[in-house]
């Protein structure tokens, strides 16, 4: 994507953006984003603005192959289920009105892309810290504004966000209130108890807590932050081939800790999918 045209793009999000380390408004000169204060952020020809420039992501095991992992899996349409149900509660939500969505953590970006498609009318933000991601995401061009930028100092203004998406991604709550307009609401994706129970089973013996998983302490930590309006259970099973049960064994956090060989050495036959959408007000 040239400079212009992500210029172009950006200009009429502006008022939904902030300096992340001042906090004051952006205006676009050139080929950045400039504050009031004079901290300044290049555009990127890729299609993404990095607002975390020093932050320093050698070590981090959320690597290219990864998210190409990912972005493969999702291509093959596992998690279409999770994507249709959060837009078939978005448009019920929502209707046909412009609103704001910012999708924190969001990797590859495949649900925001996808609430692009399914939303035209919607103004949908990607962030996450990791620049790999970030790139992947807005590579080809598409209608979503990506930014890498630190989820616990999210690059908007108080209260400018009608929906904060986070899936599978650890939660700042006094963050996603902070940037919720009154009324603004939270979409939540958590694992359920039987979540890639097969990747599990096959590591279980690399896992702190073997196969089991249980999502009690998540759930009662959100209900300490946000009343919940609605709690939605996607519960899917798929037969897998070869190749695709290696990607599911390379795309989890869940295997970080597995030796190599450990990983090559398994064979799955099927994936579950299951996971709890919960559509939150925050208390």
């Amino acid at each position: 994507m040239k400079i212009r045209a992500l210029s172009e793009k950006l200009r009429p999000i502006l008022p939904l953006l902030r300096c992340p380390l001042c906090g004051s408004s952006f205006s676009l000169t050139g080929q950045s984003l400039l504050c009031g204060a004079g901290h300044c952020f290049d555009l990127s020809a890729k299609g993404y603005v990095n607002l975390a420039p020093t932050h320093n992501q050698s070590g981090d095991k959320y690597t290219g192959e990864l998210f190409d992992c990912r972005r493969q899996v999702f291509a093959d349409g596992f998690y279409a289920p999770v994507l249709d149900a959060i837009t078939a509660l978005l448009e019920r939500t929502h209707g046909n009105r412009d609103f704001s969505l910012m999708d924190v953590g969001c990797g590859e970006g495949y649900y925001a892309r996808g609430l692009a498609q399914a939303l035209p009318g919607a103004r949908i933000l990607g962030v996450d810290l990791n620049r790999e991601a970030i790139q992947a995401a807005a590579r080809g061009g598409n209608p979503v504004h990506w930014f890498v930028a630190d989820l616990k100092r999210l690059p908007v203004p108080d209260g400018a966000l009608d929906t904060v998406l986070d899936v599978l991604t650890p939660a700042d709550y006094a963050e996603f209130r902070r940037v919720l307009a009154p009324g603004g609401e939270l979409y939540k994706v958590v694992p359920g108890a039987d979540y890639l129970r097969e990747v599990r089973a096959a590591v279980s013996g690399h896992l702190r807590g073997g196969d089991a998983y249980d999502n009690g302490r998540v759930l009662t930590h959100l209900s300490q932050h946000a009343v919940i309006l609605e709690h939605a259970v996607i519960h899917e099973t798929f037969p897998l081939s070869q190749e695709q049960a290696e990607r599911f064994l390379r795309m989890t956090p869940m295997t970080f800790s597995v030796p190599e060989n450990a990983l090559e050495a398994r064979a799955l036959g099927r994936i579950t999918i299951h996971l709890e959408l919960l559509r939150c007000r925050m208390g």
